[in-house]
């Protein structure tokens, strides 16, 4: 089986482990199988094109391109073979919320033939055209690798974790509504909350300096008794992004506007008329490394439920008290690091060789049809070998070039540019 994966998750140095164990779990689960995992900044050879592809899988941040017109049509053209292939083809969006109508459009054009959404309830709302078709399956934003629970498999101790509370999260624009705020205000809202009551080592920033990266992170995170935890999703739903373009558009000349401001300008009344949340990555690996999840009200995919695999900390914290009367209840900490890794690692969906056996066959499935047609191997094989041999240099080449760039424009920045940044970098 030939399978072509494309992503877009940038420089290598910044990849989120999540996020590289969903973009890479065919090459990882099926070593037996023609995988190529390609980032679609860089133009995929022309000799790579012209592969017959059994499988094409459209990863969560290859779909991120939907996000800009200009990167969006630049992909058009250079991946319009895809369109044409008659490859099996299935997309695992996320953030399905945002540019839904433009992620709808773009998987009926080049006929896709499965789609995992996260926000699998809302798929009337989100695909309307698509759920006709009866090809949407609920999806995660994230998946247990092997490797996963082997790295968990006996945790640090609770009592020898160093870290009593971690928290990071960036600063989400206004276009994920007040959901997406509450993201990063919930640590500032908890810090000022749990001040004077109790002396805890706290390890909670929204500095993007501070960002953990790679299996840093999960280092990070089983040195931590607690972690805080918001639902991830938004309170919006943004169809063709122009609510994320006027956002951007508004910050841009207003860099201090605060989300109140945004929202009067961009989106008023319409904040909040739907919830649009999935369970995290976050919620899988900290159920792994079990460091107890001090969580806001969610869905959490209907796997996890307060008190049971969580503490639950209102989105003001005004319960504040009560959760650090739990956080002092050894006995019922214990149950709760035992009852959410088992109910995560019991449900089979959520297990990568699983997901990935499942597309597998369903792929096998659809091109049942197309056995008659004769691959040329020796051909793909040298095209495949050939791209392996040729495509490290070629992105460490890019991505240095990228960094340099970076560093300039933070440079430029820096020395006062800030309007003119915003608006070429968030220019559509």
């Amino acid at each position: 089986m030939n399978i072509l994966c494309l992503h877009r998750m940038g420089d290598p140095n910044n990849w989120l482990e999540s996020v590289r164990t969903l973009e890479y779990m065919f090459a990882d689960v099926r070593h037996d199988l023609n995988v190529v995992v390609h980032d679609s900044d860089v133009p995929l050879p022309s000799y790579m094109k012209g592969i017959d592809y059994d499988l094409i899988v459209l990863g969560p941040t290859f779909l991120n391109n939907r996000y800009s017109r200009k990167k969006l049509k630049l992909v058009f053209s250079n991946y319009e073979f895809i369109k044409y292939s008659k490859a099996c083809k299935v997309a695992l969006p996320q953030d399905d919320y945002d540019c839904s109508e433009i992620l709808e459009d773009w998987l009926i054009d080049w006929d896709v033939n499965l789609v995992y959404s996260v926000c699998f309830e809302h798929r009337f709302i989100l695909y309307p055209r698509l759920n006709k078709k009866g090809i949407i399956r609920k999806g995660y934003t994230g998946y247990i690798s092997e490797d996963w629970i082997d790295f968990w498999k006996s945790p640090k101790p609770i009592e020898q974790r160093s870290i009593d509370v971690s928290y990071r999260a960036s600063k989400l624009s206004a276009n994920f509504g007040s959901l997406g705020q509450l993201k990063w205000e919930i640590a500032e809202r908890f810090l000022k909350a749990i001040e004077g009551l109790n002396k805890m080592k706290l390890d909670i920033s929204i500095d993007p300096k501070d960002w953990i990266s790679g299996k840093h992170w999960h280092h990070f995170l089983e040195n931590s008794k607690f972690c805080l935890v918001t639902a991830s999703g938004s309170s919006l739903l943004d169809p063709k992004g122009d609510i994320r373009f006027c956002a951007n558009q508004f910050v841009a000349y207003n860099p201090n506007a605060s989300f109140r401001e945004i929202e009067m300008k961009c989106f008023a009344g319409n904040d909040n008329q739907n919830r649009y949340t999935a369970l995290s990555p976050r919620n899988i690996e900290a159920a792994l490394a079990e460091t107890v999840q001090i969580a806001t009200p969610g869905t959490y995919s209907e796997l996890m439920q307060p008190y049971e695999h969580f503490i639950p900390l209102s989105e003001d914290c005004s319960n504040i008290k009560e959760v650090i009367k739990m956080m002092t209840d050894m006995s019922q900490i214990k149950n709760i690091q035992k009852k959410c890794k088992e109910t995560l690692l019991s449900e089979p969906r959520l297990r990568r060789t699983n997901i990935v056996t499942e597309i597998i066959n369903f792929a096998e499935d659809n091109l049942s049809n197309q056995r008659g047609i004769v691959v040329d191997q020796v051909r793909t094989k040298i095209a495949i070998d050939r791209y392996k041999a040729e495509i490290k240099q070629i992105l460490n080449s890019y991505f240095r070039r990228r960094r340099f760039l970076l560093k300039a424009r933070e440079a430029a920045f820096k020395l006062g540019g800030k309007r003119i940044y915003n608006l070429i970098f968030y220019n559509r």
